[in-house]
């Protein structure tokens, strides 16, 4: 049983087409899904921001005062003298 190479040829040639064809099908079907997910992802957020300008924002809730005197406790901690080194970064005693 001999092949052509002709033959094979015009095979590969149907395959190829038969995929291309394929292929265009399932990007048209995936470029719809796409559109279709960004409209609704439009919507949503449409949704999101007319209920916000409708109902206006709520205040977070406000800061805890022992939160706020351990946070101003580490900025001045932060903001305090390094301590002192000579040129040799061999720390050296403060004098005042």
């Amino acid at each position: 049983m001999e092949v052509s190479l002709f033959s094979l040829f015009a095979v590969y040639l149907v395959g190829q087409g038969i995929l291309a064809l394929l292929l265009l099908f399932l990007a048209s079907r995936g470029t719809g899904l796409i559109l279709e997910l960004f409209q609704q992802l439009d919507e949503k957020l449409a949704a999101a921001i007319q209920k916000l300008v409708e109902g206006g924002f709520d205040m977070p809730e406000p800061v805890n005062p022992i939160q706020a005197a351990i946070a101003q406790m580490l900025i001045g901690k932060m903001n305090e003298e390094l301590p002192h080194r000579d040129p040799k970064g061999q720390f050296v005693k403060k004098l005042e």
